[in-house]
Protein backbone atom coordinates (compact mmCIF):
# COMPACT_ATOMS: atom_id res chain seq x y z
CA UNK A 1 0.00 0.00 0.00
CA UNK A 2 1.41 3.17 -1.01
CA UNK A 3 0.62 6.36 1.64
CA UNK A 4 1.47 9.89 0.32
CA UNK A 5 2.72 12.12 3.27
CA UNK A 6 1.84 16.06 2.63
CA UNK A 7 4.09 18.09 4.06
CA UNK A 8 3.20 21.90 4.74
CA UNK A 9 6.16 24.21 4.46
CA UNK A 10 6.17 27.18 6.35
CA UNK A 11 6.83 26.13 10.20
CA UNK A 12 6.80 22.28 9.48
CA UNK A 13 9.49 21.70 7.69
CA UNK A 14 11.33 25.61 8.01
CA UNK A 15 11.78 29.01 8.77
CA UNK A 16 12.24 32.09 6.33
CA UNK A 17 12.66 34.88 8.67
CA UNK A 18 9.59 36.44 7.77
CA UNK A 19 10.94 36.69 4.61
CA UNK A 20 7.13 36.09 3.09
CA UNK A 21 5.58 38.73 5.13
CA UNK A 22 8.13 41.03 3.68
CA UNK A 23 7.93 40.60 0.37
CA UNK A 24 3.64 40.68 0.62
CA UNK A 25 4.12 43.93 2.20
CA UNK A 26 6.38 44.85 -0.21
CA UNK A 27 4.02 43.89 -3.04
CA UNK A 28 1.48 45.42 -1.56
CA UNK A 29 3.10 48.88 -1.26
CA UNK A 30 4.18 48.39 -5.13
CA UNK A 31 1.27 47.78 -6.81
CA UNK A 32 -1.22 49.58 -4.16
CA UNK A 33 0.68 52.12 -2.18
CA UNK A 34 -0.84 50.13 0.76
CA UNK A 35 1.77 50.86 3.50
CA UNK A 36 1.46 47.85 6.43
CA UNK A 37 -1.03 46.00 4.67
CA UNK A 38 -1.18 43.18 6.63
CA UNK A 39 -1.68 44.54 10.33
CA UNK A 40 -3.74 42.52 11.88
CA UNK A 41 -4.24 39.83 9.39
CA UNK A 42 -3.81 36.88 10.75
CA UNK A 43 -1.56 34.60 8.14
CA UNK A 44 -0.71 31.25 9.85
CA UNK A 45 -2.59 28.41 8.17
CA UNK A 46 -4.04 30.48 5.26
CA UNK A 47 -3.36 29.94 1.45
CA UNK A 48 -1.25 32.70 -0.44
CA UNK A 49 -4.69 33.84 -2.18
CA UNK A 50 -6.67 33.88 0.97
CA UNK A 51 -4.48 35.95 2.51
CA UNK A 52 -4.21 39.06 -0.35
CA UNK A 53 -7.98 38.12 -1.03
CA UNK A 54 -8.26 39.34 2.68
CA UNK A 55 -6.49 42.83 2.34
CA UNK A 56 -8.19 43.94 -1.06
CA UNK A 57 -11.56 42.51 -0.61
CA UNK A 58 -12.71 45.30 2.09
CA UNK A 59 -11.00 47.86 -0.71
CA UNK A 60 -13.29 46.46 -3.76
CA UNK A 61 -10.19 45.29 -5.16
CA UNK A 62 -10.15 41.48 -5.10
CA UNK A 63 -10.33 40.42 -8.45
CA UNK A 64 -8.82 37.15 -9.76
CA UNK A 65 -6.60 39.57 -11.94
CA UNK A 66 -5.51 41.64 -9.15
CA UNK A 67 -4.48 38.80 -6.85
CA UNK A 68 -2.68 37.17 -9.71
CA UNK A 69 -0.66 39.99 -10.41
CA UNK A 70 -0.22 40.86 -6.32
CA UNK A 71 1.28 37.66 -5.87
CA UNK A 72 3.49 38.14 -8.85
CA UNK A 73 5.07 40.96 -7.62
CA UNK A 74 5.44 38.77 -4.23
CA UNK A 75 6.92 36.19 -6.08
CA UNK A 76 9.62 38.64 -7.38
CA UNK A 77 9.86 40.49 -4.08
CA UNK A 78 10.42 37.27 -1.80
CA UNK A 79 13.52 36.48 -4.21
CA UNK A 80 15.71 39.77 -2.91
CA UNK A 81 13.70 39.18 0.61
CA UNK A 82 15.04 35.15 1.02
CA UNK A 83 18.54 36.64 0.26
CA UNK A 84 18.48 39.49 2.38
CA UNK A 85 17.51 37.12 5.70
CA UNK A 86 19.48 34.39 4.46
CA UNK A 87 21.42 34.04 7.96
CA UNK A 88 17.61 33.27 8.98
CA UNK A 89 16.50 31.15 6.77
CA UNK A 90 16.43 27.28 7.82
CA UNK A 91 15.76 23.80 7.70
CA UNK A 92 13.56 22.85 11.62
CA UNK A 93 15.66 20.58 13.55
CA UNK A 94 15.65 16.67 12.60
CA UNK A 95 13.80 17.64 8.98
CA UNK A 96 16.54 16.40 6.52
CA UNK A 97 17.29 13.35 8.47
CA UNK A 98 13.39 12.86 8.81
CA UNK A 99 12.50 13.54 4.71
CA UNK A 100 15.63 10.88 4.23
CA UNK A 101 14.49 8.77 6.60
CA UNK A 102 10.82 8.74 4.88
CA UNK A 103 12.45 8.13 1.64
CA UNK A 104 14.12 4.94 1.92
CA UNK A 105 10.45 3.89 3.14
CA UNK A 106 8.44 1.72 0.07
CA UNK A 107 5.33 3.03 1.09
CA UNK A 108 5.92 6.09 1.16
CA UNK A 109 5.80 9.13 -1.10
CA UNK A 110 6.32 12.05 -0.36
CA UNK A 111 4.30 15.53 -1.58
CA UNK A 112 3.33 19.17 -0.34
CA UNK A 113 0.55 20.72 0.81
CA UNK A 114 1.38 24.15 1.17
CA UNK A 115 -0.89 27.79 0.95
CA UNK A 116 2.45 28.88 -1.26
CA UNK A 117 1.60 29.89 -4.64
CA UNK A 118 4.16 26.97 -6.38
CA UNK A 119 6.95 29.49 -7.29
CA UNK A 120 7.01 30.86 -3.89
CA UNK A 121 7.24 27.06 -2.44
CA UNK A 122 9.93 26.47 -5.30
CA UNK A 123 12.18 29.69 -3.95
CA UNK A 124 11.80 28.59 -0.33
CA UNK A 125 12.65 24.90 -0.19
CA UNK A 126 15.62 25.56 -2.64
CA UNK A 127 16.68 27.74 0.19
CA UNK A 128 17.72 25.65 2.45
CA UNK A 129 18.34 22.29 0.08
CA UNK A 130 14.93 20.57 0.19
CA UNK A 131 13.35 21.12 -3.34
CA UNK A 132 14.58 17.85 -4.71
CA UNK A 133 12.60 15.91 -1.48
CA UNK A 134 9.15 16.37 -3.28
CA UNK A 135 7.97 14.53 -6.31
CA UNK A 136 4.58 16.54 -6.26
CA UNK A 137 2.47 18.66 -4.16
CA UNK A 138 -0.82 20.97 -4.01
CA UNK A 139 -0.28 24.90 -3.69
CA UNK A 140 -2.06 28.05 -3.08
CA UNK A 141 -1.80 28.58 -6.52
CA UNK A 142 -3.72 25.38 -7.42
CA UNK A 143 -6.98 26.39 -5.04
CA UNK A 144 -7.57 29.08 -2.54
CA UNK A 145 -9.30 26.94 -0.08
CA UNK A 146 -6.86 25.22 1.69
CA UNK A 147 -8.68 22.26 1.65
CA UNK A 148 -9.19 22.26 -1.88
CA UNK A 149 -5.37 21.95 -2.49
CA UNK A 150 -4.85 19.30 -0.53
CA UNK A 151 -7.42 16.91 -2.58
CA UNK A 152 -5.25 18.61 -5.69
CA UNK A 153 -2.13 17.39 -4.13
CA UNK A 154 -3.75 13.49 -3.27
CA UNK A 155 -5.30 13.33 -6.46
CA UNK A 156 -1.52 13.83 -8.23
CA UNK A 157 0.06 11.61 -5.75
CA UNK A 158 -2.46 9.21 -6.28
CA UNK A 159 -2.05 9.59 -10.23
CA UNK A 160 2.11 9.45 -9.67
CA UNK A 161 2.01 6.24 -7.72
CA UNK A 162 -0.83 4.68 -10.29
CA UNK A 163 -2.26 4.01 -6.68
CA UNK A 164 -6.17 5.58 -7.02
CA UNK A 165 -7.05 4.16 -3.40
CA UNK A 166 -3.72 5.20 -1.23
CA UNK A 167 -4.49 7.17 1.57
CA UNK A 168 -3.04 10.78 2.60
CA UNK A 169 -1.85 11.99 5.92
CA UNK A 170 -0.99 15.98 5.75
CA UNK A 171 1.56 17.14 8.01
CA UNK A 172 1.33 20.52 9.29
CA UNK A 173 1.99 22.84 12.44
CA UNK A 174 -1.54 25.30 12.20
CA UNK A 175 -5.14 24.13 13.22
CA UNK A 176 -5.91 24.97 9.45
CA UNK A 177 -3.06 22.33 8.29
CA UNK A 178 -5.37 19.52 10.41
CA UNK A 179 -8.75 21.01 9.46
CA UNK A 180 -7.74 20.99 5.69
CA UNK A 181 -6.51 17.96 6.20
CA UNK A 182 -10.06 16.21 7.58
CA UNK A 183 -12.42 18.09 4.88
CA UNK A 184 -10.28 16.70 1.96
CA UNK A 185 -10.23 12.98 3.45
CA UNK A 186 -6.78 12.50 4.99
CA UNK A 187 -5.50 12.05 8.67
CA UNK A 188 -3.19 14.68 10.00
CA UNK A 189 0.07 14.99 12.07
CA UNK A 190 0.31 17.72 13.75
CA UNK A 191 4.10 18.99 14.10
CA UNK A 192 4.42 21.99 17.00
CA UNK A 193 7.92 22.37 16.08
CA UNK A 194 7.20 26.77 15.69
CA UNK A 195 3.54 28.58 15.82
CA UNK A 196 1.23 26.44 17.56
CA UNK A 197 1.52 24.44 20.94
CA UNK A 198 0.78 20.68 20.96
CA UNK A 199 -2.36 21.54 22.75
CA UNK A 200 -3.99 23.44 20.17
CA UNK A 201 -3.13 20.96 17.23
CA UNK A 202 -4.36 18.10 19.53
CA UNK A 203 -8.14 20.27 20.19
CA UNK A 204 -8.48 20.54 16.06
CA UNK A 205 -8.36 17.09 15.86
CA UNK A 206 -5.03 16.22 14.73
CA UNK A 207 -4.20 12.41 15.06
CA UNK A 208 -0.86 12.59 15.71
CA UNK A 209 1.12 15.61 17.58
CA UNK A 210 4.59 15.91 17.21
CA UNK A 211 7.10 18.55 18.77
CA UNK A 212 9.15 18.15 16.10
CA UNK A 213 9.76 16.01 12.99
CA UNK A 214 12.72 14.50 14.25
CA UNK A 215 13.24 10.95 15.91
CA UNK A 216 10.96 9.52 12.44
CA UNK A 217 11.99 5.72 13.43
CA UNK A 218 9.84 6.53 16.65
CA UNK A 219 6.92 8.22 15.66
CA UNK A 220 6.50 6.94 12.01
CA UNK A 221 5.32 3.45 12.88
CA UNK A 222 2.82 5.01 15.03
CA UNK A 223 1.17 6.81 12.59
CA UNK A 224 1.76 3.72 10.18
CA UNK A 225 -0.65 1.73 12.44
CA UNK A 226 -3.09 5.13 12.29
CA UNK A 227 -3.57 4.91 9.11
CA UNK A 228 -3.78 0.52 8.89
CA UNK A 229 -6.29 1.09 11.68
CA UNK A 230 -8.53 3.56 9.69
CA UNK A 231 -8.16 1.68 6.45
CA UNK A 232 -9.76 -1.31 8.58
CA UNK A 233 -12.40 0.70 10.10
CA UNK A 234 -13.04 2.27 5.93
CA UNK A 235 -13.00 -1.55 4.79
CA UNK A 236 -16.06 -1.94 8.02
CA UNK A 237 -17.95 1.46 6.32
CA UNK A 238 -17.14 3.47 9.69
CA UNK A 239 -16.81 6.93 9.22
CA UNK A 240 -13.34 8.38 8.56
CA UNK A 241 -12.25 11.63 8.17
CA UNK A 242 -14.71 11.87 5.01
CA UNK A 243 -14.26 11.21 1.32
CA UNK A 244 -11.84 13.20 -0.76
CA UNK A 245 -14.42 15.39 -2.53
CA UNK A 246 -13.38 17.04 -5.65
CA UNK A 247 -12.33 20.77 -5.80
CA UNK A 248 -14.35 24.25 -4.49
CA UNK A 249 -16.51 22.85 -2.17
CA UNK A 250 -14.99 24.32 1.01
CA UNK A 251 -14.59 27.90 2.08
CA UNK A 252 -11.14 30.29 1.34
CA UNK A 253 -8.21 29.60 4.07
Amino acid sequence: MKLLLLFDIDGTLMLSGGAGLRALELAFAEQYDLRGALRGVECDGKTDPAIVREVLGPRGLDTDANIARLLGSYVEHLRATMAAGAASVRALPGVLDCLGYLAARPEASLGLATGNVEPGARLKLDAVGLLGSFAFGGYGSDAEPRADLVRVAMLRGRARERAPAAPAVVLGDTPRDVLAAHAAGALAVGVAAASYPPEALAAAGAELVLPTLERPEAWYPRLCALVAERQALSALGAEGPGPCRPPGSVRPG
